[in-house]
């Protein structure tokens, strides 16, 4: 007769065991989906930051002077496809695309009618240069200490990149990395280069 009371009394040892071991879990799963909202976001993105250009603007005027002491004027690359890119070298996402803009962008494209120009924000050309060195990369740097040139285009976050048509319009901006951006940069410098062939 007793047998019913021990099940009760197990069925209730039961939930409250099942009550315990599912709270660790409801609390693992909250924190897996914290952490793929967050990973899903484009790497090293934050919509706070404002952008001072849009798609269809003319690009704002600015000077380089590159790592090699080229000086760049971005008005004098009228007639050219022109991929702009701000990074520094502390940048984790910036180190994510680095290595795809030499091997997908520059060393495919460099030419007479392609200019990538990457400016380090707030560091100067010692700095950039033994990270350039280091990494064996080859497209064009240039430095830009005091945000004179960054600042044209927004107020914080790195990386962005720009491509300009011939006519000096902007085609394309992104803020942060994520490979389908990236991957969308290309398709429409590739598009913008193509155009030059016809």
């Amino acid at each position: 007769m007793r047998r019913p009371a021990l099940f009760a009394f197990a069925a209730k040892g039961s939930l409250e065991m099942k009550t315990r071991i599912m709270r660790p879990n409801a609390l693992f799963l909250i924190s897996a989906c914290l952490i793929f909202a967050a990973c899903s976001a484009p790497f090293g993105r934050s919509e706070q930051y404002t952008s001072y250009t849009k798609v269809g603007d003319t690009v704002p005027s600015f000077s380089v002077t590159t790592l090699d002491g080229r000086e760049v004027n971005v008005g004098a690359l009228k007639g050219k496809v022109v991929l702009l890119n701000f990074w520094a070298t502390w940048c984790a996402p910036c180190q994510s695309e680095m290595p795809r803009l030499e091997k997908e962008i520059w060393e495919k494209h460099k030419g007479s009618n392609f200019e990538l120009i990457a400016i380090a924000r707030e560091q100067t050309d010692k700095e950039i240069t033994p990270y350039r060195e280091k990494n064996k990369y080859s497209f064009p740097m240039g430095p830009d200490p005091k945000r004179t040139i960054y600042s044209k285009f927004a107020e914080a976050g790195i990386p962005r990149n720009y491509v300009i048509d011939p006519e000096g319009k902007i085609v394309f901006q992104s803020f942060g990395y994520s490979p389908d951006d990236f991957d969308k940069m290309i398709k429409i410098l590739e598009k913008e280069l193509s155009k030059l062939k016809n």
